[in-house]
């Protein structure tokens, strides 16, 4: 009995163990909605499609503390294969894991949250590389006031 016990433990610490990998594969892609609190540059079109455009930003709370995104629009037909990188002078910096981006969705891959302080400037840099090719979207500044 004990035997059985442990074997059914064990399958479903493997089973968990399998199921838990995929789903952190791509956790920093994810539904973004801008508002006040968002400074973006405009939208760039990628070089391999012109229906695939991105963009960097700044999002800055009330407590200025301050996170770069990597902002990516599918206006194609076909679903995309999408990953890149984003960083910013005050060391919000993340890789974007690999994801696909189903056509006419819009994601945001988020760097971690950095304390920017009062009358600074945030400069965000974004890399995307879609279907394998890379284009980037090179140093945008964004001043906190």
């Amino acid at each position: 009995m004990r035997f059985r016990a442990l074997g059914v433990a064990a399958a479903v610490a493997g089973a968990l163990a399998v199921t838990a990998a995929p789903a952190g594969a791509a956790q920093n892609w994810q539904a973004v909605s801008t508002n006040s609190t968002w400074h973006c540059g405009g939208y760039k079109t990628h070089k391999v499609s012109d229906n695939v455009k991105f963009k960097v930003c700044a999002v800055i709370n009330g407590s200025r503390y301050g996170q770069a995104v990597l902002v990516v629009q599918n206006a194609a037909s076909v679903a995309v294969s999408i990953s890149g990188a984003v960083s910013s002078n005050f060391g919000s910096n993340v890789d974007c894991a690999g994801y696909t981006l189903n056509a006419g969705f819009t994601r945001g891959c988020l760097a971690p949250t950095k304390y920017v302080g009062n009358e600074s400037i945030f400069v965000v840099a974004g890399r995307l590389r879609l279907n394998g090719v890379d284009d980037w979207y090179y140093d945008t500044e964004f001043y906190v006031p």
